[in-house]
């Protein structure tokens, strides 16, 4: 029974982490004319995403003609920047224009940004990337103009040729002298057409920011790790262009549905209504608030952060990685010593145990991207849409994740010959608790401080007397324990999945492989069925 209790609890968390990384559904028809809603902005979608639309294109100028009129019928004058850009790449010169947007503030200081590009790739329409952010913002444009006027003043940017270069961005900052009055900088993105909205990049010194995300946004995925790992991928947005030039700010993006990115299957009927709401839920919340908030000076302490289910946005100044640090070496510390007086653990074996796992970890991650290597050399095919987040490939990634359990568990059950449970326990949470102090004032300090605190607490918490009494309480301590990790590292390994995609399925792994280390006590509860196996293992 004790098996199926904790089995059970397993798959409510890892469902419950899975569960965060779905949109909301779609507005219904009867949604307030002053709220956002995806079934108003749907057609503008059809109308910019119908063909491809790139810069210097007769589509282009079909496009821009019609974002003309859409913003006049709202009342809304809007001014058009016209010039000449030089390519960085080729160094060819390129006609853009730039189509702008100003909603005056009622006490208007420095101004706030909404930006997206309305031009297209040449293989495919854009629907997604990024007529579905170029709509969300005329539909959130239309909203506010039924509402009480702003503090700030709204500049709305639709930027031509994003494609070739973030052209249009460069000549907005570089040559319009609107730009100096920008006090913060949203950017909406797509790489793909699908999934939940997420913020992964901000700008530096993002306490404020980060406060004001936390505070506005019912829900958004977004942690301090994101920008981490975006920022050594290749890729570059409008906002890289804002961020250059010194303007605060955040840039959102959708990223499931990756095999729509720049084909032809970036069409109006395969983007998901689901997430163009979530997109112009965030844009709503965001423009709401830091429309009346003050935009001279959002310098701030860089915060960690990161989203968590039911919680939102859990965020803290980066320099408490220290001190938190600090008190997880303390607890670890404490139990290695109460373990020890207990005769649980002998002296050097938990250093053992934290060297043999992680040469498991590597050694997984060789066999991983080994196995991989060769599934697709025994599937030729498969290389067509391997870096897709499709049903294969998550019938793939389930596979790999069965497999690193199974191998983890028989790991841990058989290394019980030669070592006590509670020296494998803590050997798994001294690679924890180094992982964390190599991460201070790095984004990805929460991964690890607080599934290890959490896990640590209910560790200690099984040898007070109460659980020794009853020793069929302990598993489900030390599941509660293992809660926190389950939920933060569900989504990151899914959302990783699909960001690095297959082919980088082996370095997905090792996020596994380290959570498994604080779950192997729960695991092997689970697959020897024995009752009553962890607190005879873990008390003696």
């Amino acid at each position: 029974m004790q098996a199926i209790i904790l089995l059970f609890g397993l798959v409510v968390l890892v469902g419950v982490g899975v569960y965060q990384t779905i949109p909301p559904k779609p507005a219904s028809l009867d949604t307030p004319e002053s709220a956002f809603s995806s079934v108003r902005a749907m057609p503008h979608v059809r109308q910019i995403g119908s063909k491809p639309h790139p810069t210097g294109s007769h589509e282009n100028a079909e496009v821009r003609q019609y974002l003309i009129s859409q913003i006049k019928l709202l009342g809304i004058t809007p001014e058009i920047q016209s010039a000449v850009v030089v390519n960085p790449k080729n160094k060819k010169a390129v006609q853009i224009h730039n189509i702008m947007v100003k909603l005056p503030g009622s006490n208007p200081g420095k101004a706030l940004l909404l930006s997206a590009h309305y031009d297209s790739v040449a293989t495919g329409p854009g629907a997604a990337d990024d007529g579905a952010s170029v709509a969300a913002i005329l539909e959130t444009l239309r909203a506010l103009k039924l509402q009480p006027a702003l503090q700030n003043d709204l500049i709305c940017l639709f930027t031509d040729s994003e494609e070739s270069g973030l052209l249009g961005a460069h000549a907005f900052v570089e040559l319009h002298p609107w730009a100096k009055q920008i006090g913060m900088a949203l950017n909406f993105e797509y790489r793909g057409n699908s999934g939940a909205f997420m913020m992964f990049e901000t700008s530096d010194g993002n306490g404020k920011l980060i406060e004001g995300l936390a505070e506005s946004v019912a829900f958004v995925m977004s942690n301090s790790l994101m920008y981490e790992v975006y920022k050594r991928l290749p890729n570059d947005t409008d906002f890289s262009v804002f961020k250059h030039a010194g303007i605060p700010g955040m840039n959102f993006a959708a990223i499931e549905g990756h095999k729509a990115y720049h084909t032809p299957l970036d069409r109006p009927e395969f983007l998901s209504q689901s997430t163009l709401q979530h997109e112009g839920a965030i844009m709503m919340a965001l423009v709401k608030y830091f429309g009346n908030q003050p935009l001279g000076d959002l310098k701030a302490e860089n915060r960690m952060y990161f989203d968590f289910p039911g919680l939102g946005i859990i965020h803290y100044p980066m320099s408490w990685t220290i001190p938190l640090c600090s008190l997880l070496a303390s607890l670890f510390a404490a139990l290695y010593v109460i373990h020890h007086k207990a005769k649980t653990i002998r002296i050097m074996q938990p250093l053992i145990s934290a060297f043999s796992y992680l040469l498991l970890v590597f050694g997984l991650y060789w066999v991983n991207g080994g196995l991989w290597a060769a599934i697709r050399s025994f599937h030729p095919d498969y290389q067509a849409f391997a870096y897709d987040d499709n049903f294969a490939s998550y019938c793939y990634l389930g596979g790999f994740l069965f497999l690193n359990s199974a191998i983890v568990c028989g790991f841990y059950l058989s290394a019980t010959r030669w070592l006590k449970p509670a020296e494998l326990i803590l050997g798994a949470a001294a690679i924890w608790l180094l992982l964390a102090c190599c991460t201070l004032n790095n984004g990805a300090n929460f991964l690890f401080t607080w599934p290890l605190f959490a896990f640590l607490a209910s560790f200690g918490l099984i040898r007070l007397s109460f659980f020794k009494a009853h020793p069929d309480f302990t598993a489900l301590v030390l599941l509660i324990g293992s809660a926190p990790g389950l939920l933060i590292f569900t989504p990151l390994i899914k959302n990783l999945f699909v960001g690095l995609t297959p082919h980088y399925m082996a370095i997905v792994l090792i996020f596994l492989n380290l959570l498994l280390g604080l779950l192997v006590p729960v695991l092997a509860a689970i697959t020897t069925n024995k009752k009553g196996f962890i607190p005879t293992c873990t008390l003696s």
